[in-house]
């Protein structure tokens, strides 16, 4: 009895850590957006290619934009529809 609930126990486990990893929020997030107004609603101040863009905003006047991992995806995924002026942020703002 003692060696099956161990093994229970591991099986519990191995789901449970299974499931979290197919549900990370990285995964769920959208990417591709059609308007700046979608995307601001998910990214207030929209989203750079780097720090340094980002920064460039900053000093702009305007809000600082994500630049992380998924925001740099998600700028990749849109730049060329949603950075029209072409200063490495999407939908500054």
């Amino acid at each position: 009895m003692h060696r099956s609930l161990r093994t229970l126990a591991v099986l519990v486990s191995v789901v449970a850590v299974v499931g979290l990893a197919e549900v990370g929020p990285a995964d769920a997030a959208q990417t591709s957006y059609s308007s700046c107004a979608k995307l601001q609603k998910d990214f207030k101040h929209g989203v750079s290619k780097s720090k340094a863009a980002a920064q460039k905003q900053v000093r702009q006047g305007y809000g600082m934009p994500a630049y992380g991992t998924h925001a740099q995806k998600v700028y990749w995924a849109n730049e060329s529809r949603l950075d029209r002026d072409k200063d490495g942020t999407a939908c500054e703002g």
